[in-house]
């Protein structure tokens, strides 16, 4: 599948003000989508400091996998949070996944739909939290937080951001997809450039 990269409509769509402190940053909702999930919530704390984009997730879902304990294996089989980065000059953007165990997934994507995952001698060089905050019969909450070398992931801090950001689990008995910005599709498909969102730094 071809994925258009025409940013013009961007201008047009939600922006999301990134200040220099998680602290001090407002939540960016998780909403549901493709449908409605009892017990699942999720929202997204984004910082910028330099070249270091900051990432913090609390999630809450009735269920918790953590079952993927190495790096770009299928961590969307677990509990887990996702990125979607690119420049607004790049032909291609940044996937990132990373399952409520630590593991990460990550691969760019092209114009023309390839992928290419990012080695995994990379991916242990990004700083990962999770932590989990309740595990129960009940409910689970649990927080990812990441630091994102930028300039090491090859993306360009000179110009403008664009991203899209969620939580899924696809492989537990109550799957659900949270994205910070819907794709419009009708089945879920969180790689849709002209969904993302443009990212605004104080």
């Amino acid at each position: 599948m071809m994925h258009s990269f025409i940013l013009a409509s961007m201008e047009t769509q939600p922006t999301i003000t990134v200040g220099s402190m998680l602290e001090r940053s407002l939540p960016v909702a998780l909403v549901p989508c493709w449908g409605s999930y009892e017990k699942t919530e999720g929202s997204l704390r984004l910082a910028k400091q330099g070249d270091t984009l900051s990432l913090r997730y609390m999630l809450r879902s009735p269920l918790l996998r953590r079952m993927v304990q190495e790096h770009n294996l299928e961590v969307c089989d677990d509990s887990c949070v996702g990125l979607l980065l690119k420049s607004k000059e790049s032909e291609q953007y940044l996937h990132l996944q990373c399952s409520a165990s630590g593991a990460l997934r990550s691969w760019w994507v092209s114009n023309e739909g390839e992928r290419t995952l990012l080695p995994s001698s990379l991916l242990e060089t990004i700083p990962v939290t999770v932590t989990i905050l309740e595990n129960s019969n009940a409910q689970s909450r649990w927080s990812v937080e990441m630091h994102l070398d930028l300039k090491a992931l090859k993306i360009d801090t000179d110009g403008p951001l664009f991203g899209n950001f969620y939580s899924c689990a696809e492989q537990t008995d109550q799957k659900y997809y949270l994205l910070a910005h819907e794709t419009g599709t009708l089945e879920p498909n969180v790689e849709v450039p002209s969904a993302f969102m443009a990212l605004e730094f104080l």
